[in-house]
């Protein structure tokens, strides 16, 4: 038989597995959600040179365990109605997603700028692999994961979740790679 040890494994094995899939489902329901403009958020004046900053500061130690340099540009304040939470998690879906494809000794860069008609453009540019051009269209699909992503851990639903949110929000998300 098995000794209680074993099963005590089995067991914290099989809750972490059942965590995993309420949040892969959870992420399901808020892509949907978003999706069908149930979920509109709580709009409020939020300033999103700020948020950037937070995040960076709250990734720069997992940067910098992985040897690699964050850099992060933001004008002095950059106010936008909408809901902080969601941008919060659009910002560190694509934050979190460069430092995890970058290698070590290079750079992730975050900017932050403003246009003419008070829309915001945030940028996150990774020295890291590349997306072969026959992935890119696909990123933004649920489950999708490129042949080079699947030895990271992951669901492929966070930025099809990101997109989803930044479209809340009357903006879109977009990708741009070459390999290497």
């Amino acid at each position: 038989g098995k000794t209680l040890g074993e099963y005590e494994n089995m067991a914290a094995g099989t809750v972490e597995e059942c965590d995993r899939l309420i949040d892969m489902i959870n992420t399901m329901l808020m892509i949907t959600k978003a999706e069908s403009g149930v979920e509109k958020g709580h709009d409020e004046d939020i300033d999103l040179s700020k948020l950037v900053r937070d995040a960076c500061e709250l990734l720069e130690p997992v940067a910098e365990d992985k040897g690699l340099s964050l850099k992060c540009h933001t004008p002095n304040s950059c106010l936008l109605v909408g809901d902080r939470r969601m941008i919060q998690r659009i910002l560190s879906t694509l934050l979190d997603n460069a430092i995890k494809y970058t290698p070590s000794g290079r750079t992730v860069t975050v900017s932050l700028s403003e246009g003419n008609e008070g829309e915001v453009a945030l940028a996150v540019q990774d020295t890291g692999i590349g997306i072969p051009a026959g992935d890119l269209p696909h990123v933004f699909e649920r489950f999708y994961r490129c042949d080079q992503s699947r030895s990271e851990p992951g669901t492929g639903l966070g930025l099809s979740l990101a997109r989803a949110l930044a479209r809340t929000h009357n903006g879109d998300i977009t990708v741009t790679s070459t390999p290497g």
